[in-house]
């Protein structure tokens, strides 16, 4: 299954995707991919009654038409490219999907749609849905450690650039193109990818995820026809590595392929609020400080957060004016906690923001980006922590740090935990919870399912 270290990146990764087989993937990972699934799908049912979700699934229905693939939270159906494209949107919209460290990416929001909408095309089943999502899953994160963090830290969105790769690998692997067909799909990506940090906070943001997840997918349907693309996009002077990493390269994610897993290592991160990653420590230490110490939230004076770099890089609003900007916000994530004492989907609206309560809880908040944080002691196994201060009014102080908050690969969630995930975003977006539970049956025992097109429809067996 190891393609030869001299060939080039592309067809490298084409010969590696190609040749995968689900009976080759550990049943640990297997498992990983479930969750990743499922969780993928919970957080798209949910964002797909967001504005913007909503307005992007107008345009689908407008401007792709009908089709065989699925919409996610929506009887509609459309053809594969508006799927991918929708789902894409829906799967990020709330900014409540998973996290991998990687390369630094949203990686399920871009492979997931794309795998589904190649897999609903094709007309595939479970098991052969399932081992698509890994190939592109792992594809992903592959590029992402080649590239490593100094392409998200130079201010490339990594989930658009690195997602849409790993979005045309798992989308070929599930439409059965050839060793070359897969090849060629990940160099029209590569050719293609795009994205920049400079959206955090507008609804760009989600409408990129979904466009890198069509991207993906229309590079596998493209190489599919026979189209030709040159191999070496990744080492030519003008191709990606030159022009989105400064040249440099790491090879161990290559040379690792299919023996070190990055679905389990470094893992994948789940979120327990819809907010960016870099809030989750600060949200959970402060729940807990208030929890364990029996305090007021009316008689915290301030809470101040201090952070890690991502942390401070990627929370780029401290007074949002819009849901988008809130979620880029530790101010906001905070504040949630200390006006209604939790923050969910239901939180992240423009009345929300404009309650005096909200404001003055954000008042109260102070972000701060800490040196002994960014050490040896902290980095790279807590590239998201915090620790949080709180200053009651009578000048008590109470303090806490925590390093990989619930959902971390190191401190996950149980599959109960998710599986109430799943349910809280289908109740916000007006599931029955017997939907909800069949659904849920199903895709946990993915490999075993019939066609995939019946798995997430009413008529499925």
């Amino acid at each position: 299954m190891k393609a030869s270290e001299n060939m080039p990146i592309a067809p490298r990764l084409g010969a590696w995707v190609s040749a995968l087989s689900l009976g080759s993937v550990p049943d640990e990972a297997q498992h990983i991919a479930r969750r990743c699934i499922v969780d993928t799908i919970a957080v798209a049912i949910g964002g797909s009654r967001t504005p913007v979700s909503e307005r992007l699934s107008a345009h689908v229905s407008s401007q792709y038409g009908s089709g065989p693939c699925s919409l996610l939270g929506i009887t509609h159906s459309t053809s594969a490219t508006g799927a991918a494209l929708a789902n894409g949107v829906a799967a990020h919209a709330l900014d409540f999907d998973d996290t991998s460290y990687a390369g630094v990416l949203h990686g399920s929001t871009i492979v997931f749609p794309a795998v589904l909408a190649a897999a609903e095309h094709a007309d595939i089943n479970g098991a052969g849905f399932l081992e698509a999502f890994v190939a592109g899953s792992e594809a992903a994160y592959a590029i992402g450690l080649t590239l490593t963090d100094s392409h998200y830290m130079s201010g490339w969105w990594a989930t658009g650039t690195l997602g849409a790769i790993g979005a045309a690998a798992g989308a070929a692997k599930a439409l059965g193109l050839s060793e070359a067909g897969t090849s060629s799909a990940i160099s029209f990506a590569a050719l293609q990818a795009n994205g920049m940090i400079a959206m955090l906070g507008y609804d760009a943001k989600p409408i990129l995820a979904g466009q890198a997840a069509k991207l993906g997918l229309e590079s596998a349907l493209l190489a599919g026809q026979g189209n030709s693309t040159p191999m070496n996009v990744f080492e030519d002077p003008r191709g990606l590595l030159k022009l989105m990493n400064e040249g440099g390269q790491d090879s161990s994610g290559l040379d690792e392929l299919g023996e070190t897993w990055r679905l389990l290592d470094p893992g994948i991160a789940i979120k327990r609020a819809p907010l960016c990653s870099a809030t989750q420590a600060a949200i959970e230490v402060t729940e807990t400080l208030i929890s364990e110490n029996k305090l007021e939230r009316t008689d915290i004076s301030s809470v101040r957060c201090d952070v890690a770099h991502l942390v401070k890089i990627s929370l780029v609003h401290d007074k949002p004016e819009t849901p988008a900007q809130a979620q880029f916000s530790m101010p906001f994530a905070v504040g949630c906690i200390l006006a209604f004492g939790k923050v969910g989907p239901e939180q992240i609206t423009p009345e929300t923001l404009g309650m005096a309560a909200m404001k003055e809880a954000m008042s109260r908040v102070e972000m701060v980006e800490a040196d002994d944080l960014n050490g040896s002691d902290f980095q790279p196994d807590f590239p998201e922590c915090a620790r949080v201060t709180i200053t009651m009014s009578n000048g008590e102080n109470f303090t806490g740090f925590l390093g990989a908050p619930t959902g971390m690969p190191s401190n996950p969630m149980s599959d109960e935990e998710l599986s109430g995930k799943f349910r809280t975003c289908a109740s916000y977006a007006g599931w029955s919870d017997d939907k909800a539970s069949t659904i849920l049956t199903r895709l946990w025992d993915i490999e075993n399912t019939g066609p995939i097109r019946a798995v997430l429809r009413g008529n499925a067996q």
